[in-house]
């Protein structure tokens, strides 16, 4: 077994489930058996260690992990405190692998969290019914949480989601060195569009709104959420500005093709929104780029800064109102002490939009 922190089973078989499941242990043995039983069932990834299982689940959250309790250097129940101490994992289920066969020993892996304890040796039959067993319940588990967490009105993620995906994508960001790009979306004057039209009317204005940006952003990564009253956030994970700047202004057209009256808005004759950009990358004065080396101390420090990025695009939002709405702008997160330097987003399209208006 060579000593990488990685190494990926084959391809799962068409139509198998796409659930991601993690092994950790040091016997190549038991690495290719486990991986000859699960072969087709999920996709398998391989850490030989406890330091490079932590690297492993940090880089990219499974939905289950087999874990050795015998490792060498960190043991399995350290690395099982390491891994709940990682908010991501909380969630997922962490089973025991051990040729100890106590009763105390499982008693005391069971008390800890773990969601099942296996003793080896074990049966194919057995192993594959246990992962079944737990990835179905996972699944469940994760569907109940989606339902209570989106927002009821959209269908969309909520502000604490979309908070949470900031924090998780900035830091994977900072560790591969990949830009990202914030998009603010508020839509205009619409406290006297919900005054002139109702309630009703305005909350399908809302979900419309919202299925026009869910259009635009196609992209697995990319996240979009209500995070407030009439305001969307949308996360642009390995985007540098070139790239937001076009989503904002397909944004921006969408919303203007979906042709809504809006008779009390005070800077057109149909609904319009207002996007604040804020964006690091590259032609950032601050960009860093990709670490030469990565250490998990760093991250309370580096985790501050994603907040930057949010106020950053707020910035630009209140800029783009008070330029007259309509628009886009965009503010460098290098610069969110300077929000003079908001520069207008392809200003000739906007002016083309609202001559269409007047």
């Amino acid at each position: 077994m060579t000593d990488k922190p990685e190494s990926t089973a084959p391809a799962a078989k068409a139509g198998c489930m796409d659930e991601k499941i993690v092994v950790v242990d040091d016997d190549p043995a038991m690495i290719y058996l486990i991986g000859r039983i699960l072969h087709g069932v999920s996709n398998l990834s391989f850490a030989t260690s406890g330091e490079k299982a932590l690297q492993l689940v940090h880089d990219s959250t499974p939905d289950l992990i087999l874990l050795d309790a015998e490792l060498p250097g960190m043991s399995g129940f350290k690395v099982f405190d390491a891994l709940r101490a990682e908010p991501e994992v909380l969630c997922v289920p962490i089973i025991f692998i051990t040729s100890h066969k106590e009763a105390g020993f499982e008693v005391s892996a069971l008390n800890m969290g773990a969601a099942d304890f296996i003793a080896k040796p074990f049966t194919a039959a057995c192993l594959l019914a246990r992962i079944k067993s737990h990835l179905r319940a996972k699944h469940a588990a994760d569907e109940l949480r989606r339902l209570a967490s989106s927002d009821l009105l959209t269908g969309l993620g909520t502000r604490c989601q979309f908070d949470e995906a900031l924090q998780r994508e900035w830091l994977r960001g900072l560790r591969v060195g990949d830009p990202m790009a914030l998009l603010l979306v508020d839509i205009d004057h619409f406290k006297q569009y919900t005054e002139r039209y109702g309630r009703i009317k305005a909350d399908a204005c809302l979900r419309r709104v919202a299925e026009a940006i869910e259009g635009v952003t196609r992209r697995p990564a990319d996240v979009v959420a209500r995070v407030g009253g009439e305001q969307f956030g949308v996360l642009l994970p390995q985007t540098a500005r070139r790239g937001a700047e076009h989503i904002a202004q397909r944004i921006l057209g969408a919303i203007d093709a979906l042709h809504i009256r809006h008779a009390g808005s005070l800077s057109a004759k149909q609904l319009t929104a207002s996007i604040g950009v804020s964006c690091y990358d590259q032609d950032s004065s601050c960009w860093e780029g990709p670490p030469a080396h990565f250490r998990f101390g760093e991250e309370l420090q580096k985790l501050r800064v994603a907040n930057s990025l949010l106020l950053a695009a707020d910035k630009a939002l209140y800029s783009a109102q008070s330029e007259g709405h309509a628009r886009a702008r965009l503010l460098d997160i290098a610069e969110l002490e300077a929000p003079f330097l908001t520069r207008d987003i392809a200003s000739s399209a906007g002016e083309q939009r609202r001559a269409q208006w007047a």
